[in-house]
């Protein structure tokens, strides 16, 4: 489930539709959760589906860090690739605000951390100082690697930050992530 302080808007003719803060999101914020009415795909699930799925299903799913495909069911679907992502975390079924996120902005995650296949990739139109042009699967493993790090140091903030979405959060699911983490 996305942060309740998010919003479907058009972005622009290139790149469709994203989600934008309503509220000013702190550091740390879960932004989004994993929760029951999203679906999950096994590797399994993924080769059972009829070939005319495929083009749909690589752009609605991301894929997380135990090789499941996720659908989300809410805007979190929306949510747009940035080189310089405002959130992180989606494979350990959470996603934080790796900075502040004022109104208004758009959130973003950084596509080669969702464990891309070959098919998947992109040219990018994020904009970022840093922004990387092609998003492939070759920048999944250094992508995963900085997102770890900027995600360590915005764990420890989730108890110091107003969390509407803590409900959601599984007490097992938190502390799996410090270990992986930490």
């Amino acid at each position: 489930m996305i942060h309740p302080a998010t919003r479907l808007v058009a972005v622009d003719s290139v790149i469709g539709r994203g989600v934008l803060a309503t509220a000013f999101l702190p550091r740390g914020t879960i932004t989004w959760v994993r929760d029951a009415l999203d679906r999950i795909f096994t590797e399994a699930d993924t080769q059972a589906l009829p070939a005319s799925y495929q083009d749909l299903f690589d752009h609605w799913t991301f894929q997380d860090g135990d090789s499941r495909h996720v659908l989300c069911w809410d805007i979190g679907r929306f949510m747009n690739h940035s080189c310089d992502a405002n959130c992180g975390g989606s494979e350990l079924g959470f996603e934080v605000a790796l900075r502040d996120i004022e109104p208004g902005e758009e959130l973003t995650n950084d596509y080669a951390t969702m464990y891309m296949r070959p098919r998947e990739q992109f040219e990018c139109l994020c904009g970022a100082a840093s922004c990387r042009g092609v998003i492939s699967e070759a920048a999944t493993r250094s992508g995963v690697d900085v997102m770890q790090d900027r995600l360590r140091s915005v764990l420890p903030l989730l108890d110091a930050v107003n969390q509407p979405l803590r409900f959601l959060l599984p007490p097992e699911r938190l502390a799996e992530a410090k270990r992986r983490l930490c």
